[in-house]
């Protein structure tokens, strides 16, 4: 799923878990991992949002429990605090390139940052530091369904012959 969404997953990381979901709207990836606080930092510097870090003012109520629950997590946008969230795109300039906001900078938890990012390829990342030593990290990703070619799992045992 990382090589799908176009971000690299640390060696370090702990507890990585990815699902793929296809619809006739729109294919959704997921991908959830942990680091120690300073990996994250590090992974976070090298994986800048468009625009900046936003940290919500409340957990979004009534959030759809649908994409990361079916790993056993809570959402991202149920934490109010020690979260914070932006759209990055790999492949595009760095976050102090970025152009400026299109929006307003403080727009609702769960929705865009306001930055026009519809030309690219874009990801929705969550730092979520649950615990003094830990950071969990998480990814989602939208895709156009049929279109996108699907990620493979990665073989656990060797091919047949």
């Amino acid at each position: 799923m990382s090589g799908h969404m176009g971000l690299d997953i640390p060696a370090t990381a702990k507890s990585a878990q990815a699902a793929y979901e296809g619809t006739s709207r729109f294919d959704t990836g997921i991908l959830t991992f942990t680091l120690t606080r300073d990996e994250a930092e590090t992974y976070l510097s090298e994986h800048p949002p468009q625009g900046k870090w936003l940290v919500p003012t409340e957990a979004q109520a009534g959030a759809p429990a649908h994409d990361f629950t079916h790993l056993g997590l809570p959402e991202p946008e149920s934490f109010k605090k020690g979260i914070r969230y932006g759209s990055v795109c790999p492949g595009s300039p760095k976050a102090t390139e970025s152009p400026e906001p299109s929006g307003a900078p403080d727009m609702p938890y769960g929705m865009e940052d306001g930055y026009d990012t519809s030309g690219e390829r874009c990801v929705s990342l969550y730092a979520h530091a649950y615990t003094p030593q830990r950071t969990r990290i998480y990814l989602r990703a939208h895709f156009e369904p049929g279109i996108s070619p699907l990620p493979s799992a990665p073989s656990s045992s060797p091919p047949a012959g």
